[in-house]
């Protein structure tokens, strides 16, 4: 059947054509990674046995200090799931170049340690304990290799042919890989035949995502992300179009953080609650999935406390995007334009609870009002936006407004939406919001690229402080 064909065939059946894409569009796995929201990141290695201040280790380290004893992979994924993760991105092999996996490229390495009789294969584990657990598994394997540098190697030339030996054997031996997290310390400087790299993952993990530090988004622009200049949180407004070489590419930022730890465990407990909080606000309220590290310690478990901190820290979360009063029974949502006039792209659409549906306004209108009557005054402790992002970013500038006696009032402006901004009275950037009670608040898009799509517009009301 042709375009035309469709179209005339919609036409006649009264029904509204969807919006086109507006470029650029994220690929699979950039969808998959933004739905994922947060994830947890996993460093263990031969650092965890060598506590410091210093992350990096020198390559000298010794194998036979690596002997997690009570290393137990399950648990590792059954604090993933109780944190609400959506998967583990592990460090299969650090700067201190010790490979978590028996591998055949240097005896630096699980064979030459006394945990499992040098038998074990801790990627192989982990591996097939997300499988059971219904969680993914990604891998940080460190573009660096301190213990190369120091040793070489007998059996290659040059490091670039011993890296690229290193992630074919992680690449093939263990079945789907989610994410691939290259490291970005002196990436430049290693000049490494990054094309051939992305080619084997495009041939061999064709669905995995990759933190890729800058080196291979010109050979995988479908699926890489972006280092955001920092660890940490990332600032509100956040595009994901972003200019590279000649093309503008889907090219979010992705940051990494810890929870515990300088990287690896040192025996310092997990941040607090509030901590927690602030830094999901600050990455996964501003559009993108973080990396939440977690540091198991010296007998290869997450700290029980940590876990119990998770817990509460998931509830909050639960919490968060289960109180929404514009699904209120007595709550109308209205919209001053609606694509077609078609009941599929409502104002109602935006209270659904659906990602995938969304509110839309024609091609040609690039502004819109979405009003949300809760009913009766009620108190609000933010707001939770969504635009539909499989079609394109759009939103460049919005607010949100308030009834008060009357007449409205403008609570929070702000640039982008992207896949997910949560405005949280009292946190991040509007730490010093107030928000009054109300019956009424709206939507005003300001400005948009394109017809604007708005999957999400949740009015949070009260949270439990605690």
């Amino acid at each position: 059947m042709t375009c035309l064909t469709l179209m005339a065939l919609l036409e006649a059946s009264g029904s509204v054509l969807p919006p086109e894409p507006f470029l650029p569009v994220p690929g699979e796995a950039q969808l998959k990674w933004h739905k994922a929201e947060y994830k947890m990141f996993i460093h263990f290695g031969m650092k965890t046995f060598y506590p410091s201040q210093n992350h990096k280790g020198n390559g000298e380290e010794d194998p036979q200090r690596f002997n997690p004893v009570l290393f137990d992979a399950n648990q590792w994924v059954e604090t993933a799931r109780i944190g609400g993760f959506d998967g583990i991105v592990f460090t299969t092999k650090h700067h201190d170049g010790f490979c978590n996996w028996p591998t055949k490229t240097t005896k630096h390495s699980v064979e030459l340690a006394p945990w499992q009789n040098g038998e074990g294969d801790m990627v192989e584990e982990l591996v097939a304990a997300c499988r059971k657990g219904g969680i993914t598994f990604g891998l940080y394997i460190s573009i660096i290799d301190d213990n190369y540098d120091l040793f070489g190697s007998n059996q290659y030339e040059t490091y670039g042919d011993f890296y690229y030996d290193q992630l074919k054997e992680i690449s093939t031996h263990y079945g789907p890989i989610d994410e691939y997290w290259f490291d970005g310390f002196n990436a430049a400087e290693l000049k490494m035949d990054y094309k051939k790299i992305a080619e084997l993952i495009r041939q061999e993990q064709p669905d995995a995502v990759v933190y890729d530090s800058g080196t291979m988004v010109e050979y995988l622009s479908d699926r890489c992300l972006a280092w955001p200049g920092r660890h940490g949180g990332v600032a509100p407004d956040q595009s994901y179009r972003v200019k590279v070489g000649e093309r503008v590419l889907w090219y979010p930022n992705e940051p990494s953080l810890m929870l515990q730890g300088n990287w690896f465990h040192n025996g310092k407990s997990m941040v607090g609650l509030n901590e927690i909080k602030e830094y999901y606000l600050q990455t996964t309220g501003h559009g993108v999935t973080p990396l939440m590290n977690l540091s198991p310690n010296q007998k290869g478990l997450i700290d029980d406390e940590s876990v119990e901190g998770l817990k509460i820290f998931k509830g909050w979360v639960d919490q968060l995007h289960s109180n929404d009063l514009a699904r209120g029974k007595e709550v109308r949502v209205v919209a001053e334009s609606v694509r077609g006039k078609a009941p599929e792209y409502a104002a109602d659409r935006v209270a659904d609870g659906d990602f995938e549906t969304y509110y839309a306004t024609d091609d040609a209108v690039t502004t819109a009002m979405i009003e949300v009557d809760l009913g009766c005054v009620q108190e609000i402790d933010g707001f939770i936006l969504q635009e539909y992002i499989p079609l394109g970013q759009r939103v460049e500038a919005y607010s949100i407004e308030c009834m008060v006696d009357g007449e409205w009032t403008e609570v929070f402006s702000g640039e982008r939406i992207g896949y997910k901004r949560i405005i949280l009275a009292g946190y991040g950037s509007e730490r010093k919001m107030k928000i009054p009670a109300t019956n009424k608040v709206r939507l005003k898009i300001k400005s948009a690229l394109a017809c604007p799509l708005i999957s999400t517009f949740q009015v949070v009301g009260e949270m439990d402080p605690h």
